[in-house]
């Protein structure tokens, strides 16, 4: 197939040229290419594909639901909105459920599928803080020190990254551990100081779940002050940092403010979208979660924003990347080849798939979305394929 009349977005620019692809792949980048298989954009954006990889639900599902129908239902939400590899969240729960989880995202990478890729599973817990748990059930929460962790590394197959909270007894050594598998370990949902995190990010950390949300800040402790990651994760650039920028959680001038001291280098923009994503917002609790699980958290959208049942804790999002993308160009004022890369290249990097994904580059995997001037998603194109975008209202 050959892409043509197309804004091309690149890592450093935009141009105009066309994209010849082969057999999933990108063949070649230039002009005056042929193909007997024509895409003509007529003066479109040609993004990479969109790369989510904190992400629970969409389309009245969370991935904890456990069945495979769960599983292509999301990916399809997010792939309706540019969105072509994914990583799968789950919340805290029991370890059996957080196994089941994990076998069933197996199946469903070996499926494939019309709808994004998966790349493997983020467990968001259930190592985290008591004090900045978030939405997460406390029930479920564990410490490292005290607990059986050896499924985590037996499934290093299909875990791409494990969200800890740093001052947990025993997160320096499990942090060796899940590294050493070649598992990314994230900081977040913390109650951390300095001297506490620092010991983990030697150990290997390298990523922070949803900055500035549910994380460690400045606090005054035996008469001396120390920093969260809050504000350590501004200034280390070893630390990449996830953002939920859907105007709510992160607002367009904490955004400025984060993108001055990162930039589009050191922050990823993940939906941390809820199965409420795409949904009718008629005012109806959902669970986080298990769906059948009665200690599931309940959740209800409020202005635009998953809210726990009581309305006082913000439970996660209702917005696909794709919008998140728009607000930090529009309300942000950000570039639009460095917002690109906070949605592609970024993220790829974070979970090790940037060698395959992540970029319009010559080898890499076809893998695209058809952006409109106002930056609305018009195609999603996957290995070369184009989706055909379904939405669910109800």
């Amino acid at each position: 197939m050959l892409i043509t009349n197309a804004l091309v977005i690149q890592k450093d620019k935009i141009i105009k040229t066309d994209v010849l692809v082969k057999d999933g792949k990108i063949a070649q980048i230039g002009e005056g290419l042929m193909d007997d298989e024509v895409l003509d954009l007529g003066g479109k954006y040609l993004a990479p594909g969109f790369v989510d990889i904190h992400n629970h639900g969409g389309y009245g599902y969370d991935y904890m639901d456990n069945t495979v129908e769960a599983f292509e239902n999301i990916l399809r939400f997010h792939s309706d909105n540019g969105i072509t590899s994914a990583v799968a969240s789950t919340v805290t729960a029991p370890k059996e459920t957080i196994e089941k989880t994990l076998s069933v995202a197996r199946e469903v990478v070996a499926k494939k599928g019309a709808h994004a890729k998966l790349l493997g599973v983020h467990l968001e817990g259930p190592y985290l803080s008591f004090q900045n748990k978030g939405a997460h059930a406390p029930a479920y929460l564990r410490v490292p020190a005290q607990d059986d962790y050896e499924y985590l590394l037996k499934n290093a197959d299909i875990i791409r990254q494990i969200t800890i909270s740093p001052e947990l007894e025993g997160s320096v050594e499990l942090t060796e551990k899940l590294v050493e598998k070649g598992i990314v370990v994230s900081m977040g949902h913390d109650n951390a100081i300095l001297p506490e995190f620092l010991p983990v990010i030697k150990a290997g950390a390298t990523n922070l779940t949803h900055l500035f949300c549910a994380m460690s800040m400045v606090v005054m402790r035996n008469n001396k002050r120390y920093v969260g990651l809050r504000e350590y994760g501004l200034i280390d650039d070893t630390l990449t940092a996830e953002l939920i920028a859907d105007n709510h959680h992160i607002t367009p001038e904490l955004f400025k403010m984060i993108y001055k001291c990162k930039g589009a280098d050191g922050i990823c923009l993940i939906s941390d979208c809820l199965r409420a994503g795409g949904m009718k917002q008629d005012g109806k609790l959902y669970s986080l979660g298990q769906k059948d699980d009665p200690t599931s958290m309940q959740f209800k959208v409020s202005d635009g924003v998953a809210v726990l049942a009581d309305g006082k804790t913000y439970a996660g999002s209702i917005q696909p990347i794709s919008q998140m993308l728009r607000n930090i160009v529009f309300d942000g004022g950000v570039p639009l080849v460095e917002a690109i890369k906070t949605v592609s290249l970024t993220p790829a990097r974070i979970v090790k798939a940037d060698k395959e994904i992540g970029s319009i580059e010559v080898g890499k995997c076809a893998d695209f979305c058809v952006l409109n001037k106002d930056l609305f998603v018009e195609q999603t194109i996957i290995e070369g394929k184009i989706l055909k975008k379904e939405e669910v209202q109800s």
